[in-house]
């Protein structure tokens, strides 16, 4: 299982619009091959989000969804919100407890 991060920062006007929308986003990223679980948490600060997404292996996340049509529909409906663009990085699942 490959573990991908991202911090996304939101445009501080546009946090309740981007949280409305990511469900939708959700549903797009959850038909890509080899998808796991998505989970969004926000800072208790605000402005920063962090996207954890669960993939199979490497070639489901970092390769075939990030250059999939689904892509191009999930950064259509989040991206306007963001303050810059996302940077994720992938993991390797090491230890989860429980499991």
């Amino acid at each position: 299982m490959r573990i991908e991060h991202a911090l996304l920062s939101v445009k501080p006007s546009e946090q309740p619009e981007f949280e409305k929308a990511f469900p939708e986003a959700q549903q797009v990223i959850a038909k890509a091959p080899g998808f796991q679980f998505i989970d969004l948490l926000r800072d208790v600060k605000g402005g920063t989000y962090l996207l954890i997404v669960a993939w199979a292996n490497d070639e489901a996340g970092a390769n075939e969804f990030h250059a999939s049509e689904l892509y191009e529909q999930w950064t259509a409906l989040l991206d306007p919100f963001l303050a810059q663009p996302q940077d994720s990085s992938l993991f390797e699942l090491l230890s989860h407890y429980p499991g």
